[in-house]
């Protein structure tokens, strides 16, 4: 289990909760904040996030993980100091308020 903020990421089944209740992520979407959550406080670029969510290994231009990410700060509620653009370079979860969990609940 991982969390972030008021969210609960359960891996084993691919879902996320904020304060206990599910929230509908598509599947890229999910594997997208999981990637960014790996590398909280890290630039994730957009081709390392292509690569991840949709297994995409060469460098493209496109606009989609933009539109993804837009999407994953409306559904989760992450404003622009938590999941943050940077300019050219890609995108970071900030590190603040996200841990792993070492121990069974």
């Amino acid at each position: 289990m991982k969390y972030y903020k008021n969210l609960s990421i359960d891996e084993s089944n691919c879902t996320v909760k904020k304060e206990g209740q599910p929230i509908h992520l598509t599947a890229m979407e999910y594997q997208l904040f999981v990637t960014l959550l790996d590398y909280s406080g890290c630039v994730c670029s957009r081709n390392l996030l292509l690569s991840s969510a949709w297994h995409i290994t060469a460098p493209i231009q496109t606009r989609t993980v933009d539109v993804h990410i837009a999407k994953l700060r409306k559904k989760l509620d992450l404003g622009q100091n938590e999941l943050k653009t940077v300019t050219r370079h890609g995108y970071a979860l900030s590190t603040q308020e996200s841990y792993r969990a070492n121990h069974s609940a």
